[in-house]
């Protein structure tokens, strides 16, 4: 179910679950490759989609790769509810001493990720999640507010989509002999028939991630690329 504060009554709300990734299409999965926007330092995201549907429910489960290994790094597994996407299941990835990854598991407190609806006048959306890092000896937790904060458009591939754009207040606090908080903003866009198409995370003055979608297409190609790294 969806933790949702309302922040007014009397505006019209706004169907947006066609903004979302699209589940039909992804039953077979695809590479969602992100590219970073005004730096080329950074190399790209790679997040592979596949939706699910079993007897009772459907799922959508992405994972996150990185860039110079094709290593799973974090997996998110999410389900979809009456009124949104709600996250069900997260494991994080670390390298031990030994060089092999370790599965961690993430508990979800508040796992609202996307409203089928919102309002103009407002409304928060909770996301809250926590976690312990053995390698760092550390205890995260990562709090997000979404909100819904209106319309825009984004050219994919030579083409215009209808987007709409959510504004986060994101908080992570690590707790190792002490604590210790980071709070930024961030902004995320979902495009009408592909789903999250951007966002940008204001971590620091000097320190901005800031990404958009530029291509997609199955896993197999992203494989061949990387087989083509490997025997170089």
């Amino acid at each position: 179910m969806f933790c949702i504060i309302w922040c007014g009554c009397n505006s019209d709300t706004k169907d947006i679950r066609n903004y979302y990734f699209p589940l039909k299409e992804l039953s077979d999965g695809l590479v969602y490759e992100y590219h970073s926007v005004n730096n080329d330092t950074l190399a790209p995201e790679y997040w592979y989609y596949r939706s699910l549907r079993t007897d009772s429910a459907v799922y959508l489960v992405g994972t996150r790769y990185d860039a110079a290994t094709l290593t799973p790094r974090q997996l998110v597994r999410e389900e979809m509810v009456f009124n949104g996407m709600v996250v069900n299941d997260l494991l994080l990835y670390e390298t031990d001493s030994t060089g092999r990854q370790q599965p961690i598991q993430a508990q979800i407190i508040a796992g609202n990720i996307f409203p089928f609806e919102v309002r103009d006048s407002g409304g928060i959306f909770l996301y809250k999640a926590t976690w312990q890092s053995p390698a760092q000896q550390a205890t995260y937790t990562l709090v997000k507010n979404r909100r819904y904060a209106g319309d825009t458009t984004f050219i994919f591939q030579n083409k215009t989509y209808d987007a709409v754009v959510f504004e986060l207040k994101e908080l992570v606090e690590q707790r190792q002999e002490g604590s210790l908080e980071q709070q930024y903003s961030s902004v995320e866009w979902y495009a009408k028939g592909l789903g999250l198409v951007y966002f940008k995370k204001n971590i620091a003055k000097n320190f901005v991630l800031e990404y958009r979608l530029a291509e997609r297409y199955p896993m197999e190609r992203l494989e061949q690329v990387f087989k083509k790294k490997m025997e170089q």
